[in-house]
């Protein structure tokens, strides 16, 4: 039984439970959970005369006004838009802070077994989505089919939550082998889908969790092992800017391959093409040298009921498709390396596979070197389109002059949108025009939206209720903000329905129903007297 459980305690933390159990599967599910906690608070409300009560207590607790005055701001915002739709669409987004803060805040404080079974029921949902997700998508591994391996939210969203489920395993953890066994293939688990996902961001957001804990750690220990530990810890981040470093000397280096000395012809007497102002390079080897079309064609089309001139499954053209997954071998484009490609590389090529090491090498490498390529791809013609870190790039760059341009008060909420379009136009974007989207970068976004004020306003309406109550000395909340605030550098987290979810669930789940810490407590006295 619940600890202090009534018939609405029971639903109260049910319709939790369901919040958290949903949001790595489905939205809509995740909107009943929402509707059943608002339902059950005013039900209890009505029930027990005291309706008006916990209106009065949700919205006149200071903690929880400055955290509604995120939505308010946006609400506000709407003052000075053109574009009301959008802007009304952004507000019905943040929904979820309307309903889980004033619930949160004006009902008692889970206790610390409910916070756990509502935690732990999150995280072994997470891992039962991406099981599932393997199983009906383990046909994309090897093809570097990643998106495509979450099936119900964002890959984004999802790696969040692995992350999330990782740190609720290791606090949840119990001294006995069957626990250390569960929640120990749990993390490992997680840590595998993440690689499979190929989240460079998870994997950065994990390494910032374990410094963090190490260092929260070792604070408490001797000054040696303190020491130790803290040096060690500096390691860390030389150690990932060495293996980066040796990502990007090993790919810069190539082959040898010197264009300067290039054959002209094939063994056959067709004429090489060779592009030397942009060769670009697949797995360090370059790609637009060596390559003999007609021979391609011939060969090609005997092997492949997919024309050498038509589009392979992923949409691209095979031609190219061909080029990179040949150059990546090392070979020549020409009769001679179409001999060498087994049944399987023709396959993988119809598939849409550029690299003859995609889904073979180490998921975080192969991410490496696509980055890279798509990096030199971008420096050497300026286009970014389909290529998501370049792009990024591109989004950052158009952001940044938006909001140097309405630095005071912003476009408002919803013209961000309009305001992306035609800054890309003045600044003659390369960018193709669906590719033409806003920040990915949720700081960078408020600004836009609401000007420097707004932009320091809403860090304050994150940052103040959480340390007012004391949200802070709870450790899973620290992991969670590391989550969110990393997140939100390089994704607009809070302006899709799961990502504002994911961030109005858990923020008033730890700031307003985490049970007091022993350490201090969650807050004043008066706090508790909700």
């Amino acid at each position: 039984m619940i600890a202090g459980s009534d018939r609405f305690r029971q639903f109260h933390v049910g319709a939790l439970a369901m919040a958290a159990i949903m949001l790595p599967w489905s939205e809509f599910l995740l909107s009943i959970a929402q509707f059943a906690l608002v339902a059950t608070w005013i039900t209890e409300g009505i029930a027990r005369k005291d309706l008006a009560g916990r209106f009065r207590r949700a919205f006149t607790h200071p903690a929880c006004l400055v955290f509604l005055s995120f939505f308010g701001l946006h609400v506000i915002g709407l003052m000075w838009t053109t574009d009301l739709q959008w802007g009304l669409d952004l507000c019905r987004i943040l929904l979820p802070v309307l309903a889980f803060a004033p619930v949160l805040s004006s009902s008692a404080r889970l206790s610390a077994k409910e916070l756990r079974i509502v935690l732990l029921l999150g995280a072994w949902a997470t891992v039962a989505s991406t099981i599932t997700c393997l199983a009906l998508r383990h046909d994309v591994l090897g093809k570097g089919g990643y998106r495509e391996l979450s099936i119900f939210i964002s890959h984004i969203r999802l790696a969040l939550l692995l992350c999330l489920s990782v740190a609720v395993f290791v606090h949840y953890v119990r001294r006995t082998l069957f626990h250390l066994l569960v929640h120990g293939a749990a993390i490992v688990w997680c840590l595998f889908f993440l690689d499979r996902l190929s989240s460079l961001l998870g994997l950065g957001i994990l390494v910032l969790l374990l410094v963090w804990a190490l260092w929260h750690w070792s604070a408490y220990r001797g000054t040696r092992v303190r020491w130790v530990t803290r040096a060690v810890l500096l390691i860390v981040p030389i150690s990932a800017a060495s293996y980066v470093r040796w990502c990007v000397t090993t790919y810069e280096k190539g082959d040898g391959t010197r264009l300067d000395l290039l054959e002209q012809a094939t063994a056959g007497g067709e004429v090489y093409y060779h592009d030397l102002v942009d060769p670009q390079r697949e797995n360090g080897h370059y790609v637009w040298v060596y390559c003999a079309d007609k021979e391609l064609q011939r060969t090609w089309d005997r092997r492949s009921r997919i024309p050498f001139a038509g589009k392979d499954a992923a949409g691209q053209p095979l031609r190219s498709t061909l080029i990179r997954y040949l150059a990546s071998m090392g070979l020549r484009k020409d009769s001679l390396g179409m001999l060498a490609l087994k049944q399987e590389d023709v396959e993988r090529i119809e598939q849409g596979v550029t690299s003859i090491v995609s889904g073979r090498r180490d998921p975080v490498r192969a991410r490496i070197d696509q980055v890279l390529y798509e990096l030199e791809y971008y420096k050497r013609t300026g286009n970014a389109s389909g290529h998501s870190v370049a792009m990024r790039m591109e989004f950052l760059r158009t952001g940044w002059s938006i909001a140097k341009a309405h630095w005071l008060t912003g476009v408002g909420t919803g013209d961000t949108r309009p305001s992306f379009a035609a800054e890309y136009e003045r600044l003659h974007s390369s960018l193709d025009e669906r590719w033409r989207l806003r920040a990915h970068n949720e700081y960078l976004t408020l600004w836009i939206s609401f000007g420097v004020f707004g932009l320091l306003w809403s860090l304050l309406s994150w940052a103040w209720p959480a340390s007012a109550l004391g949200a802070f000395r709870h450790p899973l909340f620290v992991c969670w903000a590391i989550i969110f605030l990393v997140s939100c550098a390089s994704e607009d987290t809070i302006e899709t329905q799961m990502g504002a979810t994911f961030f109005a669930f858990y923020y008033a789940l730890f700031v307003f129903a985490a049970p007091l810490q022993a350490n201090g407590g969650t807050g004043s006295p008066a706090a508790q007297l909700r």
